[in-house]
C-alpha cells in the first residue's frame, strides 16, 4: 500500500525512510477507512513540520527531477555556517537555473561587517554572472525581505522552488514572505512532499521543500532538540583567546584546541559560535581528561553525555595567518587576530575543518 500524500511505499521499520507509519497508526486507520498517510506527510499536512532529508544519491536524484517543473529557485543559504549551508553538490544540481542566493541570519554578523564588504566576499564565494542575485537578508528582523519580493516579482514567472540545508531559517523566512499553505502531492518519479505557499499580495507561488541534512556538519551529528536548542541562537558568542602551549580549548565536547607557535607573542585568536556552546579554556594537563568525562552535562553540545558515543575523533592541523579563518561546519569559525601560530584541533572524523578567505577583518 501507497502513502496517499507521497505515494511512496508505506513501511513500518525505518523511520528516516520515505513510507514510514508506525504499526498500530496503520491498523487503526486502515480498520477505520481513513486516509492513509505516511508520518512525514501526515506532519506536513496537519502541522506545516518537515522531517528532513538527507543529502543521499537518492535525494539528489528526486530533486533533480522535481527541478525539472521550475525555471527559479530560492537557495537559503546561512551566512553563520556558509561552509555548511552553500555546497557545490547542491550548486551543480542548479545548473541552468535562475538561482536567487538568500543570504539569511546577517542580523547575527557583527555590527563592524558592512554590508559592502559582506556582499564583495560572497561575490568571491559564490562566483555568479549575476551578482544582484544575491539577497541579504534577515527572516528573524525582516531585512531585506521587501527587496527580495520585489526582486522576486521582476522576473517574468508565477512560482518559485525553494531549498536550503536545515537550520538555516527556511522555514521563518518562507513565514516572511507567503501567506497561503497547500499540501502539494509529489511530481511525477518522486516521493518528495511539499507545501505550496502564496506570496503576499502577489500571484506568486513558492513551493517549499523539506530542510536538508548532509551528515558532515558537526550539528548533525546531534539528534534534533539538541539541534534546536543549539542553532536557534538569538546571536553568536564572540570570544577573544590568548593562550599559550600549555592551555588548551574546548568547544563544548566537540572540538578540542591547541596551539604553537614561536617567539614571545601568544596568538590572539576569536571564535564565533552559537550562544549555547560551551567555550572552556583549561590546563593542557587535564583537559583531554575533562573533554571526554564532562562532555554532554558541562561541555555542550552534544546535550547528552551518550550522544556521541558512536562517534570517532581525529586530529587535523592547520597553519593560522591573519588573512584566514578555521571553520567547522555546523559549529564555529576562527578568525585570527594576531599570527601566525599553528593550531591542532581534535573533531569528530565525519566533520572536515577548513581554510576560508577571511569574513571579518583582523583588526575589527
Amino acid at each position: 500500500m501507497k502513502c496517499a500524500g507521497c505515494g511512496a511505499e508505506l513501511q513500518f521499520e525505518d523511520p528516516k525512510k520515505p513510507g514510514f507509519i508506525p504499526r498500530d497508526v496503520f491498523e487503526k486507520k486502515l480498520a477505520e477507512g481513513k486516509e492513509i498517510l505516511c508520518q512525514r506527510c501526515f506532519r506536513l499536512k496537519h502541522y506545516g513540520k518537515y522531517e528532513p532529508i538527507e543529502l543521499s544519491s537518492d535525494f539528489k536524484k528526486e530533486l533533480k527531477t522535481v527541478l525539472s517543473s521550475f525555471d527559479m529557485v530560492l537557495w537559503v543559504i546561512d551566512i553563520t555556517d556558509f561552509e555548511g549551508s552553500y555546497r557545490e553538490d547542491i550548486k551543480s544540481l542548479l545548473k541552468n537555473k535562475k538561482v536567487i542566493y538568500v543570504i539569511n541570519k546577517i542580523d547575527l554578523l557583527p555590527k563592524a561587517v558592512s554590508y559592502k564588504e559582506l556582499k564583495d566576499w560572497l561575490k568571491k564565494r559564490i562566483k555568479t554572472e549575476h551578482p544582484e542575485d544575491i539577497r541579504l537578508v534577515s527572516s528573524k528582523t525582516g531585512f531585506g525581505i521587501n527587496s527580495l519580493k520585489k526582486h522576486i516579482l521582476s522576473f517574468d514567472d508565477n512560482k518559485a522552488l525553494i531549498i536550503g540545508i536545515s537550520n538555516t531559517g527556511k522555514s521563518s523566512l518562507v513565514n516572511r514572505l507567503a501567506e497561503h499553505t497547500t499540501l502539494v502531492s509529489p511530481l511525477p518519479g518522486t516521493t518528495l512532499g511539499m507545501l505550496r505557499r502564496k506570496l503576499k499580495s502577489a500571484r506568486f507561488y513558492i513551493f517549499d521543500t523539506p530542510g536538508i541534512t548532509t551528515k558532515d556538519r558537526a550539528i548533525d551529528l546531534l539528534d534534533i532538540e539538541c539541534q534546536h536548542k543549539i542553532a536557534k541562537s538569538d546571536r553568536l558568542t564572540r570570544k577573544t583567546f590568548k593562550i599559550d602551549q600549555k592551555r588548551a580549548l574546548l568547544v563544548g565536547g566537540m572540538a578540542f584546541i591547541t596551539v604553537n607557535y614561536e617567539g614571545e607573542l601568544k596568538p590572539i585568536f576569536q571564535i564565533f559560535t552559537y550562544e549555547n556552546v560551551v567555550l572552556h579554556e583549561t590546563n593542557l594537563s587535564k583537559a583531554l581528561e575533562l573533554w571526554k568525562e564532562r562532555r554532554g552535562d558541562f561541555l555542550i553540545p552534544p546535550c547528552r553525555k551518550d550522544e556521541l558515543e558512536n562517534v570517532d575523533f581525529k586530529e587535523s592541523h592547520f597553519c593560522m595567518v591573519e588573512e584566514k579563518e578555521l571553520v567547522m561546519p555546523g559549529l564555529f569559525w576562527i578568525n585570527v587576530k594576531r599570527g601566525p601560530f599553528k593550531i591542532k584541533i581534535l573533531h569528530p572524523e565525519k566533520v572536515t575543518p577548513k581554510l576560508r578567505s577571511r569574513l571579518i577583518k583582523p583588526k575589527r
